[in-house]
């Protein structure tokens, strides 16, 4: 593993297919470490699995950080651009199934009468047909 002189970029080694995802985010996060600190990480992970050291961090929670009055608006915000996102997703799909298979629609048919989603029915459209065809 070897980052560039200016760490602008991380280049991990090849991975086996089935490396667990949370040990591949944790290779990641440690390649963001500075390199001169690596090796004290390096040997304290080691020390914690060789000797069952027991460490008494935890990690802040969000609001031991940030005050909630400051970040509340943020959340409000986030909440409702996922609830529109989620709803108009559904609505889609719906949209999707509708054309497909009530309206017997081909995928070409349902690009042309709403382009503007494109990339979503090619997703949905495949999506309902390895649903519908297992």
């Amino acid at each position: 593993m070897k980052m560039s002189e200016n760490n602008d970029y991380i280049q991990l080694p090849p991975l086996k297919k089935d490396t667990p995802s949370d040990v591949v985010a944790f290779m990641w996060e440690y390649m963001k470490v500075p390199e001169n600190s690596r090796e004290k990480v390096k040997n304290l992970i080691k020390a914690v699995h060789e000797n069952d050291v027991k460490l008494d961090y935890k990690a802040p929670k969000l609001y031991d950080v940030i005050q909630k009055e400051e970040i509340a608006d943020f959340e409000e915000v986030m909440r409702k651009t996922i609830v529109d996102i989620v709803s108009e997703a559904s609505g889609v799909a719906c949209w999707v199934y509708v054309q497909k298979y009530v309206n017997h629609k081909t995928l070409e048919e349902m690009l042309q009468k709403w382009s503007g989603a494109g990339q979503f029915i090619i997703v949905m459209n495949t999506w309902f047909e390895r649903l519908m065809n297992s």
